[in-house]
């Protein structure tokens, strides 16, 4: 019999490939083995805690070697796969999405996927970004000593890569992201998921040198982490507190940054389900008691910063899949008392400044899109399971009006943009910052129009068969390009994304070409990611006037464009 040649065992795909130890081309949202076979495809995975501890802990059964594990959660798969802890019977599971291969060759940022050329930035257009002024980290005892490559790593995340991640950070808006070392306890996963990002987001930079280094060194602090935070699931070390919620989203933002499919969804749904524990009726032990982190109740900043993040991560996720949030409703009203994320932090604010209304303002109004966002995500969920068109014109029509009332209502701020193309010289700081942020939420405004227009047709492209939808995008364009630089540009993915999609004019695709290929240097995937889908819709549109929506929606769905 021919030997079969070694290769690396890997544990991804959907659920029944994984019962069935097939591999698994990871389309979504059905595979090709459950289209052949007709069957349900599943990528959902579960992130459970554990129920309170029982008095007696239940006998240990020994498996006989070579006894296969049951059920289909990938629980079941690491704990065949890795030497179990705890009884594979406990009620306590963490199903995490495997870990890509360590061995695949690092991405090449001069090519997208599709073979296109891509320009890349220099050092000079690097260098103009500029870097606000640093506040004093908080002091807070580390895990364990650091070495070298750690400190650097964690320094890296620290200084440089939530700048990135915060997008509005000013000298009087401290960055959360910075506040995050007083929730490391002695299990140091929080610790450990920093050094990852900060080594990973090292090796995406194109001025780094011994890039495939500083990569594999963050594949294999991810892989401790991951296993780590299993091994105190499985042995109830673990709480759901803030470290653990802050972990899981930095691990989501890890996937993000780095991988080319939707292995950030595992995370986010970690995330998730945290957070709803963290407002559960409490039974057992308090929170925090479990991890030795702090309780929720005592960092009241770092808990709405965390929820507002876990909410933008959420829409954006719903937005990309056309499903509904992992959590319903405006929890980041309700349980986060309003946007904390960007567009200024007024809860880390040391100083009060004449812009903060209008900036409260920006932020209110940024609240109220995202909840249309969400709504306009279930609509895309309920045409793929079959609308008659009466139901869908209602939907549609309900879903515009809500859109323009947003126009109707938005404070003065917003009415300046519309008699403006470009910042005002003689504009102070204040000023310029006001109207970034206010033409960064006016373009998800906008953007909403032409999203609900794909959605509710279903097309690619929709720029050529309505006027008003290429009036909207023209806009946009003119909003992105004149109202962002440097890092702001990073708010501007979506609705980069949802005009680039609908545009068919070739001067607007050289302009996103442009745009997306200077902002590769800030090292994230994702917009790698964003351009290489509008590459593929507009090469289909050039070759074959139009895109079978189908393949678009399931290539959309695997990228998080927050």
């Amino acid at each position: 019999m021919k030997q079969r040649r070694w290769h690396r065992r890997v544990f991804t795909g959907c659920a029944n490939c994984r019962r069935r130890h097939v591999k698994c081309d990871e389309q979504t949202p059905v595979c090709a083995n459950c289209t052949r076979l007709g069957q349900h495809c599943s990528f959902d995975l579960k992130f459970v805690f554990s129920k309170p501890p029982k008095p007696k802990a239940p006998q240990r059964r020994c498996r006989p070697a070579g006894e296969r594990p049951d059920g289909d959660t990938i629980q079941s798969v690491l704990d065949y796969a890795i030497e179990s802890y705890v009884d594979t019977t406990t009620d306590l599971t963490l199903d995490l999405h495997a870990l890509e291969d360590q061995t695949q060759p690092e991405y090449q940022e001069s090519h997208n996927s599709f073979g296109l050329e891509r320009s890349q930035p220099t050092s000079s257009q690097l260098a103009t970004i500029s870097m606000p002024t640093l506040p004093e980290l908080v002091q807070t005892s580390v895990a364990s000593p650091l070495n070298s490559n750690q400190s650097r790593y964690y320094q890296h995340f620290l200084f440089t890569v939530s700048t990135y991640l915060i997008i509005w950070d000013t000298p009087s808006n401290s960055n959360p992201y910075r506040m995050l070392p007083s929730l490391v306890s002695s299990s140091g996963l929080l610790q450990n998921t920093m050094e990852a990002l900060g080594a990973m987001h090292l090796s995406s930079l194109p001025q780094t040198q011994d890039r495939q280094v500083h990569r594999n060194e963050a594949i294999n602090i991810y892989t401790n982490v991951v296993t780590n935070l299993r091994e105190a699931l499985s042995s109830q070390r673990a709480q759901p507190d803030l470290e653990l919620l802050a972990t899981c989203l930095l691990l989501c933002m890890f996937e993000n940054m780095s991988a080319t499919d939707a292995s950030w969804k595992v995370h986010l749904l970690g995330a998730g389900q945290t957070l709803q524990r963290m407002y559960s009726p409490r039974t057992g032990l308090p929170y925090g008691c479990g991890s030795g982190g702090q309780a929720a109740e005592d960092m009241p900043s770092l808990r709405r910063f965390l929820v507002s993040l876990m909410s933008y991560l959420d829409i954006a996720a719903s937005c990309a899949t056309g499903e509904d949030p992992i959590i319903p409703g405006d929890y980041w009203e309700t349980l986060g008392g309003g946007w904390e994320y960007n567009l200024g932090v007024p809860t880390f604010a040391t100083v009060r400044r004449p812009v903060d209304r209008a900036m409260a303002q920006i932020r209110s109004s940024w609240s109220r899109i995202m909840s249309i966002q969400t709504d306009i995500s279930k609509f895309a969920k309920a045409q793929r399971s079959g609308l008659e068109k009466r139901q869908r014109e209602m939907i549609q029509g309900d879903l515009t009006y809500r859109i323009r009332n947003w126009h109707d209502s938005a404070p003065g701020v917003f009415l300046q943009l519309e008699y403006l193309d470009n910042i005002p010289s003689d504009a102070t700081d204040e000023e310029t910052e006001a109207l970034t942020a206010a033409a960064c939420v006016y373009c998800y405004a906008l953007g909403c129009a032409v999203y609900l227009d794909r959605v509710a047709n279903r097309r690619v492209g929709s720029a050529a068969f309505d006027m008003e939808i290429k009036a909207t995008v023209d806009r946009m364009m003119t909003l992105i390009v004149n109202f962002s630089s440097g890092v702001n540009q990073l708010a501007m993915l979506w609705p980069l994304l949802t005009a680039g999609i609908a545009t068919v004019d070739t001067h607007q695709q050289d302009l996103c070409r442009s745009w997306l290929g200077n902002m590769t240097g800030f090292g994230f995937k994702h917009v790698f990611r964003v351009l290489d889908t509008l590459e593929y819709a507009w090469r289909h549109m050039k070759r074959y006037g139009e895109v079978n929506y189908e393949v678009f929606d399931a290539l959309i769905s695997s990228n998080l464009v927050p």
